[in-house]
């Protein structure tokens, strides 16, 4: 149970399954907070059990998640294993009485997010989606703008996000379609979560086309959407893997792609086909996981930064900068500065801590992340049946 250790606060003891790509990015983040414990880990490579025991000579490991989740001294559990294993892991913790924080997407059918939600439901446990960057200070300023109604009504948004995902190295998982591999699954829950929660939530319909254009990389590399929500809020989401232009170049008014020496683009797809074998890229893929306490603290610069968000009301439009939000408004152009000190994985984390700690429900819990799972099937249908998609599943904002 969650114990206290001479504090006012009630300490959270914490255990991770799987210890890829998202436990490094989190892990610092996690250890920031002032009343989190990680105690212990789960993983099937044993390199990384030993690397977290370095890191970490208190904690316990495990190769099968059902013996962590069986431990009294774990309270909670971050699962960052691939997509098709978030519905029985959570399941597995749940039913042991722990609460849940699942990577993105949160699972992979409706039926199984259902499933996740009840039994969270039945034994009174937090399930929450790690939806990090609707979390990020800078679209929490711009929701701050809907809801206090200082530009007016909330009309439009629109994202493009152009890199190179599709030749970054890869798992087999990711170029798996059916185990939840392509960008629209990868990439897909930032982008729609993003713009549910600033424009309320409650999407309408969707209508998207999805781009397998590479028969190397058999998996979705792109999709162009359009969102209309139940308020008449529309929104366009556009996402390109490629690797050849970079819409960094947005943000940063930097075109990385004009250099006298060596071109910005493609270099992806260069240090893939150096790579030579699916050997050779895993070897590669394995090089991002988590390498103890030492890791850096993630990119550079947050995801949101990496592709233009303009986001339009009655009296003025915003966008993201590197510095903050700059707000175009109908007497004057100001750029409202946001500090960096924090990010959306210390707001995500700090939130689900409450959760836990007071039962208060979380902003991402399940429903919500249904809610963003049933945008994402319904890009794969619309692009299939070349129809606009109505939905039914969505849920609110919850400030």
């Amino acid at each position: 149970m969650v114990g206290h250790r001479g504090t006012a606060s009630p300490e959270l003891n914490l255990g991770i399954i799987g210890l890829g790509g998202g436990a490094s990015q989190m892990i610092p983040a996690f250890l920031k907070h002032p009343h989190i414990r990680i105690q212990a880990a789960a993983d099937v490579d044993g390199d990384l059990l030993e690397t977290f025991r370095h890191a970490f000579p208190q904690g316990e490991t495990y190769r099968d998640a059902a013996d962590l989740c069986q431990r009294a001294n774990v309270d909670a559990v971050y699962i960052a294993t691939p997509n098709q294993f978030h519905t029985e892991q959570a399941v597995l913790a749940l039913e042991n009485r722990k609460h849940v924080l699942v990577e993105k997407p949160m699972t992979l059918t409706l039926d199984d997010a259902d499933r996740m939600i009840r039994v969270a439901d039945r034994h009174g446990m937090q399930l929450a989606v790690n939806v990090k960057h609707s979390f990020e200070p800078r679209i929490q300023k711009i929701r701050d703008f809907v809801r206090s109604g200082e530009l007016g009504r909330l009309r439009m948004l629109n994202t493009w996000y152009f890199n190179d995902w599709l030749y970054s190295p890869r798992t087999a998982e990711e170029l798996n379609p059916e185990l939840g591999g392509g960008v629209p699954w990868r990439q897909g829950p930032h982008q729609m979560d993003i713009l549910r929660t600033i424009a309320g939530g409650l999407v309408r319909s969707v209508r998207a086309m999805t781009g397998v254009w590479d028969e190397k990389r058999p998996v979705a590399g792109s999709y162009a959407s359009f969102l209309e929500f139940e308020d008449g809020v529309v929104a366009t989401a556009v996402y390109s893997g490629h690797d050849h232009f970079n819409s960094k170049t947005f943000t940063y008014q930097v075109d990385e792609g004009l250099s006298w020496t060596a071109p910005a683009h493609a270099k992806a797809r260069q240090a893939l086909r150096q790579a030579g074998s699916a050997e050779a890229e895993t070897a590669l893929k394995k090089a991002r996981r988590f390498r103890g306490v030492s890791e850096a603290s993630g990119p550079s610069a947050p995801w949101i930064l990496w592709g233009p968000l303009i986001v339009s009301f009655d009296q003025g439009d915003v966008r993201l900068t590197p510095n903050g939000v700059l707000v175009y408004g109908e007497e004057e152009v100001r750029e409202i500065e946001i500090s960096d000190e924090t990010d959306g994985r210390d707001g995500i984390i700090h939130q689900f801590y409450d959760a836990v700690t007071t039962g208060k429900r979380p902003a991402n819990d399940g429903r919500w992340g249904k809610a963003t799972l049933e945008v994402l099937l319904a890009l794969f249908q619309s692009g299939t049946e070349r129809k606009e998609i109505v939905l039914s599943h969505q849920t609110a904002t919850l400030d």
